[in-house]
């Protein structure tokens, strides 16, 4: 019976009933007989015979199909595919049900959710109505119920859907089959291309990219501008169709490029297999604000290298960041991190790091979980080194920054045979295992340290560089410790024990796993290797010797190969130099001939008598340069560089009270211009200014002289006539001259006081009264004859 139950289910799945017409092995047939798991076929070709055979055989068969009445091939019956249900949101999944609960009552006369033995309601009985009044009465109802698209001729059309591919067919045609409703796929694609086009831009509203759409719709297809362009609310909504974020428009440009940059799911982790299969280097701030070589307080940068198969930091080096001052391109004082500030990180990993005085004793790697012992008897430098593995680079991945794409970069990792792989721009998924080691960094051990600032400026506290700061060395030193003791000795999440995979392990106990399957062989770099390790620049030497930037080295051994030609086609009379930018004091220039250094000495370290860098002396010559020097003048900029280092070993001078300028805000031009009135008028000549006339008294007698008096008051009753004539007594005539100068009687004034009140004519009319004249007498009222008698 199960063998037989089977056979019916392969004949109902394959098409075969009684009737069916089907191609079978070349021929034509129909079904003529189904018993058990045997058809009989009749043939339908003149000159063909009837079958019978195994219904599987016949279903299995590869040219097997059922045919219409034509004669023609059908479309063979599909698997349902309920698959498109999850993709719908609640309410779409609620519209399909409810299509084919309707659907299967059209077709088997009760709902799917019917009871058992439940009667088909009035209108829906298959034995007594025909399909095309089932569809009529479902049409009423539906549009009763509110459906708005439910015709006799939309129900039909849903219902050989739903037959033919069961729930994704329906799905096909009750929900709409575009994720942008009715938009022309045209304007999405328009669209599209403009929210990728403003990544770069700066932050706008949805506004801005509303206007820009009717643009390129205008430029694109201007002849169907007024149909294909979209309202401005079906906008917003294909916005939120596409999953385009309106507030996300207002984010920081890097972080909307990072966004539309980022890793595509599924997401892969960064696998590696071998100790420095892949090493990843990037360069980040560090948050930390530490004591410059000049005693100034300045930014600090990390450049660091990740083995990404057992997540140790094998180098990590601190540089400080100084924006430089001067125009563009001519920029001096600036810092930052230099190709060879990573190449020096790269001849670090190189080598075990050493272990300082006053560290903690688990920061030793004696007492890590590396294999000391066997470590040391393969490597004798990692006697009393730091808990730190030296694993040497097979391949580095970096970004695209100058120190990574420079010439001197790729040569020394040409030179160490290590690849470089830069990864692609903005992605930050191929380097993420760097940049999630600098995010912990900052976790574990900026927020630490004294000088910490934050991620930005409002996360910075105040007065940060008012308190305790580190030194650049310092800094390194504590940033090293903290490697050795904190990062490698922790369980890591993105390490697995090979035996215990439950189990996160430590970056040194992977190491050690790694290492006993591997083994290790150091690369031990003499200094004759070293210098190759270092910038360069092909010079000629003259008798001066030979300058790098603005300085000048020479020696005696260095004057041999003055004038002398390298036997290098192109290079001529120039010998390669290499310095050190942490130790400028000395320069080697190299002799391939004989593969050998010749060493010159800076021509004033004696004017510095102490170490310096190139970044102290690129300060020192930006100083020299504000104070009106020159560039060339070495012997100032080497007296500049000593006091530099002076001052930082000084310090501030606490008895130095520090009073702040005032505030006086922005400066406003507020004078209001005069004009000169004497703007014009030649300068006096003293030949021909005109002597003022001296005065005939002291005076300290003008102020007693007075307006004459007015006329004589009228006489009172018993007085002299003659009496009143002259009011002044006849004393006073008598100091009418003194000192032989004449002077005027004292007159009394209207009020009683003596002033000068008056034109200038009446005070010298008083103070020099008009000459006499031959005929008169001073002192008469009238003229007199010689005789002196009246006329």
């Amino acid at each position: 019976m199960a063998t037989a139950a089977m056979q019916a289910d392969t004949a109902e799945q394959g098409g075969l009933r009684l009737g069916a017409r089907v191609r079978w092995q070349g021929g034509t047939y129909r079904v003529l007989v189904l018993q058990g798991e045997e058809v009989q076929l009749g043939c339908l070709d003149e000159a063909g015979a009837d079958a019978r055979a195994l219904v599987p055989v016949v279903v299995g068969a590869d040219d097997f199909a059922l045919l219409d009445d034509d004669l023609q091939e059908l479309e063979k019956e599909q698997v349902t595919d309920c698959s498109g249900l999850a993709g719908l949101s609640e309410a779409e999944l609620k519209l399909v049900r409810d299509w084919e609960r309707h659907l299967r009552e059209v077709d088997d006369g009760v709902p799917p959710d019917a009871e058992e033995g439940a009667v088909p309601r009035p209108g829906y009985d298959p034995g007594v109505f025909t399909v095309r009044q089932r569809l009529a009465a479902k049409a009423a109802e539906m549009k009763a119920l509110g459906f708005k698209y439910a015709s006799a001729g939309t129900i039909e059309r849903r219902r050989r859907a739903y037959q033919a591919r069961g729930v994704f067919g329906l799905i096909r045609e009750v929900v709409p089959g575009s994720p942008w409703g009715r938009t022309d796929e045209r304007v999405v694609r328009l669209l599209l291309a403009e929210v990728r086009a403003g990544l770069g831009e700066s932050d706008g509203d949805a506004s801005r990219l509303y206007e820009r759409l009717q643009a390129a719709v205008w430029r694109d297809h201007a002849a169907e501008y007024d149909d294909l362009m979209i309202s401005r609310a079906t906008f917003y909504r294909l916005l939120d169709r596409l999953g385009i974020n309106t507030a996300s428009m207002h984010w920081p440009t890097d972080r909307r490029l990072d966004e539309a940059n980022g890793a595509v799911p599924p997401y892969t982790p960064t696998r590696a297999r071998r100790l420095g299969e892949q090493v990843q280097i990037d360069s980040t701030g560090l948050d930390i604000i530490a004591v410059g070589d000049d005693g100034r307080p300045v930014q600090v940068e990390l450049t660091a290298a990740i083995d990404v198969a057992s997540r140790t930091i094998i180098g990590a080096m601190i540089v400080p960041k100084v924006p430089g001052r001067g125009p563009r391109g001519r920029r001096l004082g600036g810092r930052a991190t230099r190709s060879f500030d990573a190449v020096l990180m790269l001849a670090q990993a190189l080598a075990p790091m050493p272990a300082r005085p006053g560290w903690s004793p688990r920061a030793l790697a004696e007492h890590s979980e590396m294999p000391y012992a066997d470590l040391v008897a393969c490597d004798p430098r990692l006697a009393g080194a730091a808990a730190r593995p030296v694993i040497r680079p097979r391949m580095v991945v970096v970004d695209h920054g100058k120190i990574f794409n420079s010439e001197h970069f790729d040569d020394v990792c040409r030179l160490l045979r290590i690849k470089v792989r830069p990864a692609r721009e903005r992605t930050a998924t191929d380097k993420a295992i760097v940049e999630s080691t600098f995010n912990a960094i900052k976790r574990r051990f900026s927020q630490y340290v004294a000088g910490y600032t934050g991620s930005d400026l409002r996360r910075r506290g105040k007065h940060v560089t008012e308190g305790p700061l580190w030194s650049l060395n310092e800094l390194q030193d504590l940033l090293n410790e903290w490697i050795a003791l904190d990062w490698q000795q922790k369980p890591h999440d993105g390490l697995r024990s090979p035996f215990l995979p439950g189990l996160t392990i430590s970056p040194n106990r992977m190491y050690a796993t790694l290492v006993a399957a591997e083994g290790h062989v150091p690369l031990v770099l003499t200094p004759h290797q070293n210098r190759k390790l270092l910038p360069f620049n092909h010079l000629k030497v003259t008798d001066k010797g030979v300058r790098i930037g603005n300085r000048t080295y020479n020696s005696e051994a260095l004057q041999e190969y003055k004038n002398r030609h390298t036997g290098i086609p192109g290079q001529g009379k120039r010998w390669q130099i290499r310095y050190s930018p942490y130790a400028p004091r000395f320069v080697w220039l190299w002799d391939h001939n004989e593969d050998d250094w010749v060493e010159a000495e800076f021509i004033h370290q004696r004017l510095v008598g102490d170490d310096w860098t190139e970044w102290t002396w690129e300060q020192a010559t930006l100083n020299v340069m504000e104070d009106g020097g020159r560039r060339e003048d070495q012997r100032r900029i080497a007296r500049e560089v000593s006091a530099l280092r002076e001052r930082a070993r000084r310090g501030p001078d606490p008895d130095v009270p520090q009073v702040p300028q005032l505030f006086t805000g922005p400066a406003l031009d507020l004078e209001v211009p005069v004009p000169d009135p004497y703007e014009g008028i030649p300068d006096p000549d003293p030949a021909t200014v005109v002597r003022a006339p001296r005065l005939p008294m002291p005076a300290a007698d003008i102020p007693h002289a007075a307006p004459p008096a007015p006329g004589p008051p009228a006489p009172r009753p018993g007085t002299d006539t003659g009496s009143q004539a002259d009011p002044v007594p006849a004393e006073a005539d008598h100091g009418a001259e003194r000192d032989g100068h004449p002077r005027m009687p004292a007159q009394p004034y209207r009020a009683g006081v003596f002033s000068l009140r008056g034109g200038a004519a009446e005070v010298f009319a008083l103070t020099q009264p008009p000459t006499p004249h031959p005929a008169t007498v001073l002192g008469t009222d009238g003229p007199a004859s010689e005789d002196g008698e009246e006329p």
